[in-house]
C-alpha cells in the first residue's frame, strides 16, 4: 500500500534544479553511457568510431567501452593486444574536463565455461564443477593497466542486465565487502515495449529483491549498443569530469540510472548524497529536487521494499521535502521518476535514484 503523505510540494518553475541545496555541494552532474560494444566482440564498429559518437554526436561527457572478455567464436578473446588497443584509444580520444573514454570490458559468464556442463555446446572447462550462472559484469578503470583481473589495479565493477531467468541464477552471489568494487548495477524497468512489443523484463523487481535481502548497489545505466550509438544512460555527480573523479563518484554511488530524456535528479536525507549510508537519530527528513524535459507524471519512493510515496505533479521542475514520521529504524530508500512524455516505442523517460539507506543504530 502507498502512503500518501502531505509533503510541501513547490513547483520551481523555471529555477534549475541544480540550486536545489545552493552553497552545500561542489558536484557537478555529468551525463553518459557505461556500456558499448565494438568489432573486438560483436559490435558493428570499431572503438574509435563509438568514441566519436558518443563524443560528437550523442554530446555526452564519459562512455565506457565495454567489449566481451570472451565468448562465443573469434574474435571475443580479450588478449593483451586487443586490450591495450581499447585503452591507447580511449587515451587518445579522452580529453580531461570535456570527454572521458573509460577502457573496460564485460566480463561474460557462460555455462559452457564449467566442467560439469552437459549442454548442447562442448564445454570449454575453463571452471572445475557444475556450471554457475552469474550473468554478465562491467569493468572498467581509470588509468591503463596489464592485468584486467585483478581488483587492486583500482577497477570497478557494474552488474549487467540483471537477469529474471537461469542466467541470473548466480549473479548476487557475492559478499557484502565486495560493495566497494561491485558498486552498482544496471536498472531499468520491469515492462518495457519495442517495435509494437511488450516485453516483461523484471528488472527492477529483481533488483528491488537484492536490496531486500541486505544487498548494497547503486543504479546506473547503459544501452548495450552493439551499433555504435551510445546514449545518455547514467547522469553522476562529481568532483570533475576526469577518470578518477567518475570512478570515485561510482565507487560512493552518486550516480543514478536513466531511460530516456536527461532529468536531473538531486535526492538526500538529513542533507546526504543518494548511495549514502548513515546512521541518524532523528526522523530521515527526504528532500528531493527535479529538472524533467516535460511534466513529471509520477514520483514514486520506494521505502524498504515497498512502494511508499506517491505524488502526481505534473510540472517539468519539481522541489519536495517531506519527513518519514513512521521511520522503521532501518530501511533504505530510492525514487523513481516518469516524465509525461514517450519514445517511439510507447515508452515514458525514467530516472531512478541509487539508493540511500538509513539506520538509526
Amino acid at each position: 500500500m502507498i502512503q500518501r503523505l502531505t509533503a510541501l510540494l513547490v513547483a520551481l518553475a523555471g529555477t534549475l534544479c541544480f540550486a536545489c541545496a545552493p552553497g552545500e555541494s561542489t558536484f557537478r552532474l555529468y551525463w553518459g553511457d557505461l556500456h558499448t560494444h565494438s568489432t573486438f566482440s560483436d559490435g558493428c564498429t570499431s572503438v574509435e568510431e563509438v568514441l566519436k559518437y558518443a563524443r560528437d554526436t550523442a554530446g555526452l561527457d564519459f562512455v565506457a567501452v565495454t567489449d566481451h572478455d570472451f565468448g562465443n567464436q573469434a574474435p571475443w578473446r580479450l588478449s593483451t593486444e586487443t586490450w591495450n588497443d581499447i585503452q591507447s584509444t580511449c587515451a587518445r580520444l579522452t580529453q580531461a574536463r570535456r570527454f572521458i573514454a573509460l577502457p573496460g570490458y564485460e566480463w561474460t559468464s557462460q555455462a559452457k565455461y564449467w566442467t560439469g556442463y552437459s549442454g548442447p555446446e562442448q564445454s570449454e572447462g575453463l571452471f572445475v564443477g557444475p556450471p554457475r550462472y552469474f550473468n554478465h559484469k562491467n569493468v572498467y578503470f581509470a588509468h591503463p593497466v596489464r592485468d584486467i583481473f585483478r581488483a587492486a589495479v583500482g577497477g570497478l565493477v557494474q552488474n549487467n542486465h540483471p537477469s529474471t531467468g537461469l542466467a541470473g541464477r548466480d549473479q548476487w552471489q557475492f559478499t557484502a565487502d565486495s560493495a566497494r568494487i561491485i558498486a552498482n548495477t544496471e536498472m531499468a524497468p520491469d515492462v518495457a515495449s519495442y517495435h509494437g512489443v511488450t516485453y516483461e523484463m523484471g528488472i527492477e523487481s529483481t533488483i528491488r529483491e537484492f536490496l531486500d535481502r541486505g544487498g548494497i548497489t547503486g543504479f546506473v545505466g547503459g544501452s548495450d549498443t552493439h551499433e555504435g550509438r551510445p546514449a545518455v544512460r547514467t547522469a553522476v555527480w562529481s568532483d570533475g569530469l576526469t577518470q578518477c573523479d567518475l570512478l570515485s563518484a561510482f565507487r560512493a554511488r552518486r550516480n543514478y540510472a536513466l531511460s530516456g530524456a536527461r532529468i536531473v535528479l538531486d535526492f538526500r536525507i538529513n542533507g546526504r548524497w543518494m548511495g549514502e549510508r548513515i546512521i541518524t537519530a532523528s526522523k530521515p527528513r527526504l528532500r528531493l529536487c527535479v529538472r524533467g524535459t516535460a511534466p513529471i507524471a509520477e514520483v514514486l519512493v520506494v521505502r524498504g521494499g515497498a512502494e511508499w510515496l506517491r505524488i502526481a505533479p505534473f510540472t517539468p521542475d519539481v522541489h519536495a521535502e517531506f519527513v518519514d514520521e513512521s521511520f522503521p529504524g532501518e530501511c533504505y530508500y530510492y525514487v523513481r521518476i516518469t516524465q509525461a512524455d514517450s519514445d517511439a516505442h510507447g515508452n515514458p523517460s525514467r530516472a531512478w535514484s541509487s539508493p540511500i539507506w538509513v539506520s538509526s543504530r
